[in-house]
């Protein structure tokens, strides 16, 4: 990370602040998706920890601040903070559950291909994406730093939301994606490796990601017991959505099975 890119007046929106909260032997590590902020996860946070699990929700490097950050931040870097968040829940409970949404799913994935957790969930997971733009991303950041989001600041009633929207969603910046991109071709390249048993949840309605990641996913990865869950109407940010009730009670079974 390129600490003298960020301002000195840069601060964490309250959106964007991470949540821990100590619970039972068994934890759950949720990670939040590419330009996300911890407060899409909030409700699934609550839901899991009123079940007695400790419950981690990092803050990825770059997000829920300001697009400086973000511009300094890298694939190398979310990924370095997931895994020390991984190895710290390792160390101190019995049982680990990984949950990623989107990029956060990319993160799962490549979590669960070096480490093993006792379940891994994967929703909207960022490995087939409708815009295929995104594989022309390593090509594109040398012409076009930046291309028009479809993101507006009338589709947000919440200040805090416009304010953040318009420091991330405005704009897609293609050097980031190719960053992210990174992640989806190393999470591609060992989903065979994956032996935890793992559901994966996917939407119809979900504009950025196609539901036929849960067919890549379930044909490559080797593990034993593979579920999953496909929503009709959700967006993409499954966890915040329509069906966000019918998310929480399908990732809190899961990690009550055996």
């Amino acid at each position: 990370m390129k600490l003298f890119k960020i301002p000195e007046n840069t601060t964490i929106s309250p959106l964007g602040m991470p949540r821990y909260k100590e619970g039972g032997p068994e934890a759950v590590l949720l990670i939040h998706g590419f330009t996300g902020i911890a407060q899409e996860f909030y409700y699934l946070f609550d839901r899991i920890a009123d079940e007695g699990y400790t419950v981690s929700l990092p803050r990825l490097p770059g997000h829920g601040t300001n697009i400086q950050d973000f511009k300094a931040s890298t694939a190398a870097d979310w990924l370095r903070r997931v895994t020390d968040e991984y190895l710290l829940l390792k160390t101190r409970y019995e049982k680990i559950h990984v949950a990623g949404l989107s990029m956060g799913g990319l993160l799962a994935l490549i979590l669960a291909e070096e480490f093993t957790p006792d379940s891994l969930t994967v929703m909207a997971p960022a490995i087939s994406i409708r815009n295929k733009g995104v594989h022309l991303s390593a090509w594109l950041k040398h012409i076009i730093p930046h291309v028009k989001g479809d993101w507006t600041p009338e589709k947000e009633r919440d200040e805090l939301r416009r304010e953040h929207g318009k420091e991330y969603w405005t704009r897609n910046y293609t050097g980031k994606v190719a960053e992210m991109m990174k992640l989806r071709k190393r999470a591609l390249k060992n989903l065979s490796h994956i032996d935890s048993r793992i559901l994966t949840i996917v939407s119809e309605g979900d504009k950025t990601v196609s539901p036929d990641a849960l067919n890549i996913i379930e044909s490559g990865v080797r593990s034993s017991v593979k579920e999953h869950l496909v929503l009709k109407e959700s967006p993409h940010v499954l966890v915040n959505g329509c069906d966000k009730e019918e998310v929480a009670d399908r990732l809190i079974g899961w990690f009550k099975q055996e």
